[in-house]
């Protein structure tokens, strides 16, 4: 008996060294929480910019809106993104120090690749929207670009990562077909569905 739970030792430390080598185990439950909730700050704050300006930028519709509304409406979403990865940054670091994991590696190189090529690619569309003045799709395109990402990178971290983006691939669908809803969708995607997800998360892996 005692030969065998030693036996069942040895394989769960071979299978957990195994993991840590081919998976990116740093990410941190937390990194979800305060990204969710930068997002729905940032949600906030471009609901409020729309609803004080007089020429609101139309979701739904294509039209050139107010140039200042647009610089204000792509510097939240830019201010967003910054502080979202550099929490995301912050906790990821601590964690790894506190589990002993490396943070930087031939895995987190693939996680990383994985993860910006379609950020990339759905950031230059964002740009093509937005010389054409089509701004009702916007958030649809970062929806679906986004959940691209994260089942691209999903193969090198955790496995939830793949189901959030599974749902966000089908929220920017959704507010494809919806453009009056794009925000609310986004808010959801970016923001509830990320804190819910690092709940999760945290309590799963970290806790």
């Amino acid at each position: 008996m005692d030969e065998l739970e030693s036996g069942l030792r040895d394989i769960s430390a071979i299978r957990s060294m195994m993991e840590r080598a081919s998976k990116f185990l740093s990410l941190s439950g937390l990194s979800g929480v305060s990204a969710g909730i930068v997002a729905l700050a940032g949600a906030w704050t471009a609901n409020w910019a729309l609803h004080r300006s007089d020429a609101q930028i139309p979701f739904g519709e294509q039209g050139a809106g107010d140039a200042w509304l647009e610089r204000f409406l792509v510097a939240d979403a830019g201010s967003v993104l910054v502080i979202a990865l550099a929490c995301s940054t912050f906790f990821s670091v601590r964690m790894a120090k506190k589990k002993g994991y490396p943070l930087w590696g031939p895995t987190t190189m693939y996680m990383l690749a994985a993860l910006m090529v379609p950020l990339a690619a759905g950031g230059a569309f964002c740009g093509v929207l937005l010389f054409h003045g089509i701004y009702g799709l916007l958030p649809a395109a970062m929806l679906v670009f986004y959940g691209l990402a994260l089942l691209n990178a999903g193969n090198f971290t955790f496995s939830e990562v793949r189901y959030l983006g599974v749902i966000n691939i089908l929220l920017g669908l959704t507010a494809g077909f919806q453009p009056a809803l794009g925000l609310i969708l986004w808010a959801g995607g970016f923001g509830l569905l990320h804190i819910v997800y690092g709940i999760l998360l945290y309590a799963k892996y970290e806790k």
